[in-house]
């Protein structure tokens, strides 16, 4: 009840100061919260600064992706979406939990899209892009505007959404494709008066899996209004609701029991049963201490698992329905002077099953079968059995946040120009997640969530045995327990940023956070960290309207909890990047683009006491560094080009020995490269028609990656892609094919995940 409250009173008082107007400025629109046409070059943002600022007067890297490329290339999920952004590649498909659906890898840190419209909001599922207006993604730490929530030390993945206009224009749409593909998408907008504009965005999709088992399907209604009572009072309120059904519409998900894990429990059984440890060293000298001893691979390309197999059952089902509601109010409150207020609320809750894998060394196997004879044997490399398993994250999770932004812009003479936001934010984030669990067999050891273990690359004759009946059969009959996730942040807020023109050559940029962390759960101890987060930029001009050098510092940080030996207790967690470079609009803004060099330093990462074990010291470092560019090109009317390439190198530079000066696992590929053209007739008997195509680029990367169990190498991969439009005022087609060349490819973070192969999606689509 409270969040309607706090509508209530938002819609009283922005429409209490409407009627304060003065006459003098009626002439003043809001052109900058109006929904502008999107072109495909058009680079200014609204969100990056929290203020509208020109693409060259903005002094940090931000890629986005307009509704015009989307509609396009036939976008219908963010994965689609990001294949556009240099530097970023995909981690992680998305699971269904509330850890923001898919992960993806940007200037070497993970990141997933936790931001809608510039605010948090939970996301455990694939999103769909039928409500999105733009994709934007703001590189390099920015916890100084938007926290430390829905941000990482790589950047921030914003969805803007579309809104209502004051003109009737609706859309409907379907798509079949192959791998039992189809899709309905409705878009329906009108204006009821002319203050009051209302719109409604419904998308279903069904997805299956190219893999024996698997199937997602998705649903998405996004209703929206938008009021404008006079020309200095704008109000938008939205509702969204989506939601997931599925059992893996993508690629099953197969962890690994590292040779490092597996002997140290091995030390553990055998010291447990009274054995001397000299005796435990003779024996654990023969063991497999690399991820290739034991397995016989250190190429995912190479690991012996049936790519088409989920071992998966169809009822094996996982849903996840989340619930949103915002609202913002945009007002003038003098010619200088925008007052924003935005509030946001989002609950979502899971129900069902979620089945994985582990794939096992034989020498576990071995060993577990030959301790009983005396003579213990690990036996040779190889991996010929799965482990099947499944858990059962139950219950919801709720996000609520109230955001209240005072925007200025003031201008001196010909040339001096100041524009700063201050804002104030609340946000509070509430879980009561419970991953019900039970306890299998693991070579007569009780492991968590082991249902059974089948041969990895042989037939199955047991294949179907993993079911809905016999899983809820294994919870009843075998010991239980649970992973809670049961805790709420809460962090209180006061930022600035600002931006002055000195002269038409020279900008400077500064600002700073003041961050208010609390951390409660029902059982375990709660803490709270207050932490300043600065961020400091520039940009020098010589080429007015068409290039410009720019520089940053900009500020990240992660809150941690606990001591050290010394009882001194740990504080946030920081990441400082340093950025140069040069932005472009060259031509008449026909050829827009960037280059930067970017170097980010993490400080403060709590690691294992080389000299106390059993604590923590709070001194460990990671350095990330690397080059990105960015090209966008109309040389002719109706061709579009989009390229990219990013280049990071990453490292700990400081750390526990086991990752010292090794490249992260979730650093992603050292080398990326993006590209897409695509051209379209403006003229003539063929008028309408338009042809494209796509490429990407990601070299190797690590799935595992430490000194003791050694690496596991990612194949770097290219997918190609084709798709034709038809376009006229009422009808629209298209064709597009995905991985056009059908390659093998995987994604993986501590696992292996194979992707969709090679895919076709024809759509029909009606405009009125």
């Amino acid at each position: 009840m409270r969040q309607i409250y706090l509508l209530t009173f938002l819609l009283w008082a922005t429409h209490q100061v409407s009627a304060q107007q003065s006459d003098t400025l009626k002439s003043y629109t809001l052109e900058e919260v109006k929904i502008q046409a999107q072109s495909i070059l058009n680079k200014q943002s609204t969100d990056a600064n929290k203020m509208p600022v020109q693409y060259l007067q903005s002094p940090q890297i931000y890629n986005s992706v307009s509704r015009v490329v989307l509609e396009k290339q036939i976008a219908t999920t963010l994965e689609d979406a990001m294949h556009n952004i240099p530097g970023v590649t995909k981690l992680w498909d998305a699971t269904g939990r509330t850890d923001g659906g898919s992960f993806f890898t940007s200037r070497g840190f993970y990141t997933s899209t936790k931001a809608r419209n510039g605010l948090a909001n939970i996301a455990s599922t694939n999103m769909d892009m039928a409500n999105i207006e733009r994709i934007e993604v703001i590189k390099g730490p920015s916890a100084t505007l938007f926290g430390s929530i829905i941000t990482s030390y790589g950047g921030v993945i914003n969805r803007i959404t579309k809104k209502p206009m004051f003109k009737s224009a609706s859309t409907a749409q379907i798509a079949v494709g192959t791998q039992g593909f189809y899709r309905g998408q409705v878009d329906v907008n009108a204006p009821l008066y002319k203050t009051l504009a209302v719109r409604v965005i419904g998308a279903w999709q069904n997805q299956d899996s190219w893999q024996d088992v698997g199937n997602q399907k998705n649903y998405l209604i996004t209703p929206s209004l938008t009021y404008m009572p006079n020309n200095r009072l704008q109000i938008d309120l939205e509702a969204e609701f989506l939601g997931s059904d599925a059992n893996s519409g993508g690629g099953s998900h197969i962890f690994f029991l590292t040779p490092s894990t597996i002997n140290s429990s091995i030390r553990s059984f055998l010291s447990a049963q009274g054995m001397p440890e000299s005796s435990v060293n003779d024996i654990m000298k023969n063991a497999p201490k690399t991820f290739k001893e034991a397995f016989g691979v250190d190429k995912i390309q190479d690991v012996k698992v049936h790519y088409d197999r989920s071992y998966l059952n169809k009822d094996i089902r996982f849903k996840s329905n989340t619930a949103s509601f915002f609202g913002t109010s945009n007002y003038i409150l003098s010619e200088n002077w925008r007052s924003q207020t935005s509030i946001t609320y989002s609950n979502t809750k899971n129900d069902g099953y979620m089945g994985y894998q582990y794939l096992l060394p034989n020498y576990l196997l071995n060993f577990a079968q030959s301790i009983g004879t005396g003579t213990p044997d690990f036996g040779t490399a190889g991996h010929d059995y799965l482990a099947r398993m499944v858990w059962s994250p139950n219950g919801n999770a709720d996000n609520f946040e109230v955001q209240q932004n005072f925007i200025s812009d003031h201008s001196w003479g010909t040339s001096m120009r100041n524009r700063a936001v201050f804002g104030l934010d609340y946000s509070r984030f509430k879980s009561d997640i419970v991953y019900t669990r039970f306890y299998g067999s693991l070579a007569g050891i009780p492991y968590p969530d082991l249902f059974d273990i089948v041969p990895a690359y042989a037939e199955v004759p047991n294949y179907k045995d993993f079911n809905l009946q016999n899983v809820e059969k294994s919870y009843k009959e075998n010991t239980s327990g649970s992973l809670n996730y049961q805790y709420t942040n809460q962090t209180y807020s006061a930022y600035l940023n600002d931006l002055i023109n000195l002269n038409e050559y020279i900008i400077l940029n500064a600002g700073l956070r003041l961050d208010h962390f609390r951390y409660t759960t029902p059982t375990a101890g709660d803490y709270n960290q207050t932490t300043l987060s600065p961020k400091f930029g520039i940009i020098l001009s010589p080429w007015k309207d068409k290039a410009s050098l720019f520089g940053n510092y900009q500020n990240g940080f992660t809150n941690k909890n606990g001591v050290d030996f010394n009882n001194k207790p740990f504080k946030p967690e920081e990441a400082h990047q340093w950025e140069a470079g040069l932005k472009y609009q060259l031509f008449e803004q026909k050829l827009t683009g960037s280059i930067s060099y970017y170097d980010i330093q993490v400080k403060d990462i709590v690691r294992t006491d080389p000299e106390n074990p059993l604590f923590s010291i709070q001194d460990g470092t990671q350095k990330s560094k690397g080059i990105e560019l960015e090209v966008l090109a109309n040389p002719l009317r109706g061709w579009t080009i989009m390229a990219g390439y990013g280049y990071n190198d990453s490292k700990y530079t400081k750390s526990d020995p086991d990752v010292l000066d090794k490249r992260p696992a979730g650093s992603g590929p050292k080398n990326t490269a993006n590209f897409w053209t695509n051209y379209t007739f403006t003229s003539g008997i063929i008028k309408g028609f338009g042809a494209g195509i796509s490429a990407n680029y990601a070299s190797e990367a690590y799935a595992i990656s430490n000194n003791t169990d050694g690496d596991l190498v990612i194949p770097a991969y290219t997918l190609l892609g084709v798709h034709i439009t038809y376009d006229t005022r009422h009808w629209k087609a298209g064709l597009k094919i995905n991985n056009l060349s059908d390659e093998k490819y995987w994604m993986g973070w501590t696992n292996m995940i194979p992707q969709r192969p090679r895919q076709a999606i024809l759509t029909l689509g009606y405009k009125l």
